[in-house]
């Protein structure tokens, strides 16, 4: 775990849709933790500021950095408009290309993304960028306050999704330090942990759904943080110590149901009505409209609640109808009473009229999936007389996701803090002062390394036995050598394994190990079908071809968001090198 007692604590948020930063000094923290100060930003061509900006990144047709955000937008909204576009590099949403299937590896240094005309860029390129150019932005606001910060007094603090796995975690760390931020000065926080903290610190008053006098971070309560961003869904339960840091009750889980899969549904929509060819047309060729379009549904996903009786009516621009006219020779209102929408939509010119229970339904998948995973949450032994519901993130200011939690959770407190959408961002501040204040989490997997071991004829299939010429043994090939199991409580900056191994051949120098996790508790196979590798782990061995003992005991500490690999030679005590690695090359 990073020291926590630099001068300066600064975090980025890079969320799926919107980004942003805050940061506190630490004397400031000390006196008041919910003092943050967090970044301002012009909404683009509106006379409007927000405390986020879209997670956009603009690259030209060199492939240089051009610009973030609102500025991005406008910029390639000018670009698009003059027919200027066409080379340029235009990045949206692109977070998510990073939560793959949950504990599988694959994940590689070299990953490309596709931008908006599915043109292709290393992703570490994107990321790294966008870092850069946030941590820039945060430097320059400490300039004018005239702090005189030095870049080794700030300790910065990068959030990432805790359903996220490591090769995930491990890329992001990457990003971060090809954007200028030294290693060790980087801490990695997990999303709903960052507004647990930022909720724990909040007082009584300003918990919306909190009755004066309540608290839910009293000794022994118990709490559902349900963080609802752009992307993803995270939710993780917390109890609170009678230290005042906080055990995780359950592993950390969620899904890809944030924000932006009701944007999918609402594409989807246009899709069966116009066609995917005539989208794709329309997204290629008239670029600036397509973003446009998407920015105006931003603002109508945020005016429905589960009450509305009218017709919610958005602009549409009159581009996509005339490339549909154009291209298939028939009239779109006539094509839209062949389809399922039909007296539900009315498309007029540049106006489309959505019957409010059909604009309702967009968010279906999404809310239904939170709030069947919510449900199954609690539904857990660990998690039992869990009260509290606490919402926070972008998505969780949608009316009707709060409406639908609070319909079917009647017997809960639902909380709303205020600045939902900021909760991960300053709390992942407060998480930077004290990393500490998350006393233990739930392993997510089963994790263990694939080795050899000695053959045992009563525990190992005869198939897998091999004889080794150096050693003269017989050993058992691809075993599961387990290092905590699902679901242990892993206390931070614990040692929670503890295994011994030995070189098979006298040449070695090192040991490469295949790192996997498992969903099952004990697997006894690295090839099991439960089971991913993930990465590996090398471990440097001592030399040596006179019989000595040349075993290496490795711990493996999973406290923390990031697991630590630590190895010492038996004979010596000696600390010898050990990575894990879950980057492909």
């Amino acid at each position: 775990m990073a020291s926590s007692g630099r001068l300066l604590v600064a975090a980025i948020d890079f969320g799926t849709t919107y980004s942003g930063y805050a940061f506190s000094f630490r004397h400031e923290f000390e006196t008041d933790p919910l003092k943050v100060s967090a970044s301002t930003w012009p909404a683009g061509s509106r006379a409007l500021v927000s405390l986020k900006t879209p997670t956009t990144v603009l690259l030209d047709k060199n492939q240089t950095f051009h610009s973030f955000g609102y500025e991005a937008e406008d910029h390639y909204s000018q670009l698009a408009e003059d027919d200027d576009h066409t080379e340029w590099y235009y990045f949206r949403r692109f977070k998510m290309m990073l939560y793959g299937k949950d504990g599988k590896g694959g994940l590689s240094k070299n990953v490309t993304l596709k931008d908006i005309r599915d043109r292709e860029l290393p992703a570490l390129k994107v990321f790294s960028e966008a870092i850069k150019y946030l941590k820039g932005h945060l430097l320059k606001a400490l300039e004018k306050r005239a702090t005189d910060v030095k870049d080794t007094d700030i300790e910065w603090v990068l959030t990432v999704p805790a359903i996220w796995n490591d090769p995930a975690k491990q890329f992001m760390r990457l990003a971060a330090e090809q954007a200028g931020i030294k290693g060790d000065q980087l801490t990695i926080a997990l999303e709903p942990e960052a507004a647990s903290l930022y909720c724990k610190h909040l007082p009584v008053e300003k918990m919306g759904g909190s009755e004066q006098g309540f608290t839910c971070f009293s000794n022994g309560s118990k709490y559902l943080v349900l963080d609802a961003g752009g992307g993803t869904v995270d939710i993780t339960v917390h109890e609170v110590q009678p230290d005042g840091t906080l055990k995780e009750l359950d592993k950390a889980s969620g899904g890809s149901w944030g924000g932006t899969k009701v944007d999918e549904s609402f594409r989807q929509m246009l899709v069966k009505i116009v066609g995917n060819d005539i989208m794709q047309g329309f997204c290629k060729g008239c670029t600036s409209d397509f973003v446009d379009m998407f920015r105006e549904f931003e603002t109508k996903k945020r005016t429905v609640d589960h009450t509305t009786k009218n017709k919610v009516t958005m602009k549409i621009p009159i581009a996509l109808k005339e490339l549909f006219e154009d291209e298939t020779g028939e009239d779109l209102n006539e094509t839209l009473e062949q389809t399922n929408y039909s007296g539900k939509l009315a498309w007029t010119g540049d106006k489309l009229r959505i019957q409010p229970d059909t604009f309702r339904q967009l968010f279906a998948i999404a809310v239904d999936s939170t709030i069947e995973h919510v449900r199954n949450v609690i539904a857990q032994k660990s998690c039992e007389r869990t009260t509290t519901i606490i919402m926070v993130g972008g998505f969780s200011e949608s009316p009707l996701l709060q409406a639908k939690v609070k319909e079917y959770f009647p017997k809960m407190r639902v909380i709303i803090p205020p600045d939902a959408g900021l909760a991960v961002l300053k709390g992942a501040v407060i998480y930077g002062h004290t990393p500490k204040a998350i006393k233990a989490r739930r392993a997510k997997f089963t994790y263990g390394v694939g080795s050899n071991s000695v053959f045992d004829p009563k525990k190992h299939d005869e198939s897998r036995k091999f004889y080794n010429e150096d050693d003269k043994t017989y050993y058992c090939r691809n075993t599961f050598s387990k290092h905590v199991t699902k679901g242990d409580l892993l206390e931070i900056d614990e040692a929670q394994s503890n295994q011994s191994y030995s070189p098979m051949s006298n040449s070695q120098t090192s040991i490469v190990f295949p790192f996997f996790v498992s969903h099952d508790a004990n697997p006894k196979y690295v090839d099991d079908q439960n089971c991913d590798q993930i990465g590996k782990m090398s471990v440097n061995i001592p030399s040596g071809t006179d019989g000595s003992d040349r075993s290496v005991r490795v711990r493996l500490i999973f406290g923390g968001t990031e697991i630590k690999v630590e190895a010492t030679v038996e004979r010596t005590k000696k600390v010898t090198k050990a990575t894990l690695n879950y980057l492909e090359e």
